[in-house]
């Protein structure tokens, strides 16, 4: 069996995916239901562990930088994401576990426990070329900051698009 691909932790839950589905539970724990939005490539529940040498206070401190630029985010946690030839701001959304409503999707953001984990965000609106400008020179300065997660970046690549499409592109 392939090593896992990521865990996810949810109550009492901590269970193993690789990329051929979930593993087993390991002895004395017990699986819960959770409904999986039809429309997320993963489960927001998963975590993946950040180098011990990410310094989640100098990412956020740089990612604040947003807030002054779209003040709007009302300190929410904050993205952007350019679709096709347009890109909108998003901000964090509140997570119940109910099916995504438009406009909202999950990104893969670090936090303060150094784990990088789906948080719901909701589109706040379009940003202008001029602001994706200023966003992007943000944007390659956090990138620069998560350099430590590529062999996270590999994993969830690998669940997203599964053994086969990878091997495929190579």
């Amino acid at each position: 069996m392939p090593e896992p691909a990521f865990f996810f932790e949810h109550a009492h839950l901590n269970e193993a995916y690789s990329s051929d589905g979930p593993a087993a539970p390991k002895g004395g724990q017990t699986q819960e239901r959770h409904k999986l939005s039809a429309y997320s490539f993963l489960d927001p529940r998963c975590k993946f562990a950040l180098p011990s040498s990410f310094d989640y206070a100098g990412y956020i401190e740089t990612e604040q930088e947003l807030w002054a630029l779209f003040p709007e985010t009302q300190g929410k946690r904050v993205n952007f994401c350019q679709l096709g030839l347009t890109a909108s701001l998003y901000i964090e959304a509140p997570d119940n576990g109910a099916e995504l409503k438009p406009g909202e999707t999950y990104f893969l953001m670090p936090f303060s426990d150094r784990t990088m984990r789906p948080l719901r965000m909701r589109m706040l609106r379009k940003l202008t070329l001029n602001e994706y400008r200023l966003s992007h020179i943000t944007a390659v300065r956090l990138g620069e900051m998560l350099e430590g997660a590529g062999e996270i970046m590999d994993e969830v690549h690998l669940k997203i698009l599964g053994p086969e499409s990878v091997e495929e592109s190579q």
